[in-house]
């Protein structure tokens, strides 16, 4: 997502943070693509901090692998890294508000089974709050993913 976004904005600098056992493969990604010089890669763990001074934090299908307790922990800690005039986007597939067949409520019956969870706009709502921020609003995009945009309530 990163190299998409890079590409398609020259003036922007990203930071690609995740854990380590798989941040080899992110830097090589990044090399490959020839963006060394605005990316920068590193390893580390949400759960404890993530990287202060982005102006935008996107987390890409990471909510949805987590309870509602360490979903808020990472969250936080997002909050804290990240100035008052910061955006959060999520990146989530979003079970709709109806009951209608839909392809979120499968992906939620697999992910209850290996503990995480699919949300509603209602649930991002809830969780976002307990971890500082307010929902602007959910974008739906091409893919399964709606993009969930949120601000630190101050």
């Amino acid at each position: 997502m990163i190299t998409l976004i890079l590409k398609n904005h020259p003036h922007l600098r990203g930071v690609i943070f995740d854990s380590p056992s798989v941040i080899e493969g992110a830097r090589q990604r990044i090399e490959e693509a020839g963006l060394s010089g605005r990316c920068e890669v590193i390893a580390g763990d949400f759960f404890e901090a993530v990287p202060a001074g982005g102006d935008v934090y996107i987390l890409s299908v990471v909510i949805h692998d987590w309870d509602d307790e360490r979903a808020v922990a990472i969250l936080k800690n997002c909050r804290k890294a990240m100035a008052t005039t910061g955006t959060l986007l999520l990146a989530e597939v979003t079970i709709l508000p109806n009951n209608q067949p839909d392809f979120s409520k499968l992906v939620d019956i697999y992910m209850l089974t290996i503990g995480g969870r699919e949300r509603t706009e209602s649930e991002f709502r809830q969780l976002l709050a307990k971890a500082g921020f307010q929902l602007l609003r959910s974008i739906p995009t091409a893919s399964v993913l709606r993009v969930i945009e949120a601000r630190p309530i101050l």
